[in-house]
């Protein structure tokens, strides 16, 4: 996690993001959308292993066919794997949406970048305890019912 001020674009830290990410992660694909189009996130994306799927914006690659762009209406085009890769993007907006929204991150009174970090930390640690303790909740209901069917 990289926290930055609200002034900063988000683009000059997905490359750094990225590479520390791939110190603990191996990963497949890097989902980003049209906005991290630049030609280095997807250079150090392929030199990571990950295939860049990432569409490009309607001033890039013009006349170029076989590559992913999405339209206003927020429509994938372009070869299947990719769009089916990008549509789970939209798993990680909702995740980003419940920290904004429900974890109080868009109105808060927090003055100071890291108590903002600390903040948003904890938010997405209650986030994953919360999630880890719904999966132990489901399987524990699920071998009472297997147990129950058993007997």
């Amino acid at each position: 996690m990289i926290v930055v001020s609200a002034n900063e674009n988000e683009k000059k830290h997905s490359i750094s993001l990225f590479a520390k990410a791939s110190e603990y992660v191996k990963p497949k694909k890097l989902l980003a959308d049209s906005q991290y189009s630049a030609a280095n996130l997807r250079e150090t994306a392929l030199k990571g292993g990950a295939l860049p799927v990432i569409p490009y914006p309607r001033n890039q690659q013009v006349g170029v066919r076989g590559i992913l762009r999405v339209d206003r209406k927020f429509r994938s085009h372009g070869p299947q794997q990719f769009r089916r890769a990008y549509r789970k993007r939209v798993a990680v907006e909702r995740v980003f949406s419940r920290l904004k929204n429900l974890a109080s991150l868009t109105q808060h009174n927090l003055r100071g970048l890291a108590k903002i970090t600390f903040h948003s930390q904890l938010c997405v640690l209650i986030m994953l305890l919360t999630a880890q303790a719904a999966i132990n909740t489901h399987k524990s209901s699920k071998a009472r019912s297997i147990r129950y069917f058993a007997n």
